[in-house]
C-alpha cells in the first residue's frame, strides 16, 4: 500500500517528504488561491522529491445547494481546481461530500456528485468522497450510497469513522463498500474531540482496523493526515499504519 503525507497549504513542505510515496496538498478556496498556484513549479517540485500527488479540494465549498446557478457556479471553478492539480501531475481528488439546504436531497447531490466526478475523470482524476461524518458531513451509509450510485469512489477517513460507528461500523461499511475504497485518511483521535493525531495515540484500534482495511481495499491509497510539520511523528504514522495493514 503506498502511504503519504498531507501538507494542506504549505508547498514548501513538500521536500522535506521524499521518504514517502505522495503528498496531499489543498488547493482552492481557503487553501491555496488558484491565482498564486504554479502547476508547474509543484509538479517539479514533486518530481524533484520523487512524489506523486493527491489533491483536496476546497473544504468549505459545498457541492449541492438549492440554487442551480451556484452549482454550476461551483462545478466550473472546481473543474480549474482539478484542472490545475492534473497540471501539477495529482491523480487522485478527495472531496467533502457536503450540501446546504435542500441540497441534501439524495437526486440533487447525486447529480452534483456525478457531475464532478465526469469533470476529474475529463483531467484523469479519481474523485474521492471522503466520510465525515463525525465532523458533521454525512453518515458512514449515506456517503457509500452515493459514491456508489454517483460512480465515484470513497475516501475512507479512519479516524473520523471509528468516531462515528466504531470498529463494528467501520466492518459493516467496508462489507457493503469496500471495493470503491480507493484512499485512505488516517489518524489518531480521542473521543473527548481531539483529531489528527498521530496513529497509536488516542482511541482508534488500528490493530483491528488495518487488517479489515487490507483486506476490503488492498489497492487504497493512505494518507497520513496528521495536523504536524514533524517529520519523525509523520513517519512513526505511517510506521504504525503500514505495521497494523501487514499484520
Amino acid at each position: 500500500m503506498e502511504i503519504g503525507a498531507s501538507v494542506g497549504p504549505y508547498l514548501d513542505r513538500i521536500g522535506s517528504l521524499s521518504s514517502f510515496d505522495f503528498v496531499e496538498f489543498a488547493l482552492g478556496e481557503g487553501e491555496v488561491p488558484l491565482s498564486s498556484f504554479d502547476a508547474a513549479a509543484v509538479g517539479d517540485r514533486l518530481d524533484r522529491a520523487g512524489l506523486d500527488g493527491v489533491i483536496h479540494l476546497p473544504y468549505r465549498q459545498p457541492l449541492s445547494t438549492p440554487v442551480d446557478r451556484i452549482n454550476e457556479a461551483t462545478l466550473s471553478y472546481l473543474d480549474d481546481v482539478l484542472a490545475a492539480a492534473a497540471r501539477a501531475g495529482a491523480e487522485t481528488a478527495v472531496a467533502h461530500p457536503s450540501a446546504r439546504g435542500a441540497g441534501h436531497e439524495t437526486e440533487r447531490l447525486t447529480r452534483r456528485v456525478s457531475a464532478l466526478r465526469e469533470r476529474a475523470a475529463d483531467h484523469g482524476v479519481t474523485l474521492c468522497l471522503e466520510t465525515v461524518g463525525h465532523a458533521g458531513g454525512l453518515g458512514l451509509g449515506r456517503v457509500g450510497t452515493l459514491a456508489d450510485r454517483a460512480g465515484a469512489a470513497v475516501c475512507l477517513d479512519v479516524g473520523y469513522a471509528y468516531l462515528e460507528a466504531d470498529v463494528g461500523g467501520i466492518r459493516e461499511f467496508l462489507a457493503s463498500y469496500g471495493d470503491t475504497v480507493a484512499h485512505l485518511h488516517v489518524h489518531g483521535a480521542r473521543r473527548r474531540g481531539d483529531t489528527h493525531i498521530p496513529v497509536g495515540s488516542g482511541d482508534v484500534p488500528y490493530d483491528e482496523i488495518g487488517p479489515l482495511v487490507a483486506d476490503a481495499a488492498p489497492e487504497a491509497t493512505a494518507t497520513v493526515e496528521v495536523f504536524t510539520d514533524d517529520r519523525d511523528h509523520l513517519r512513526d504514522s505511517a510506521e504504525r499504519f503500514r505495521a497494523a495493514v501487514d499484520g
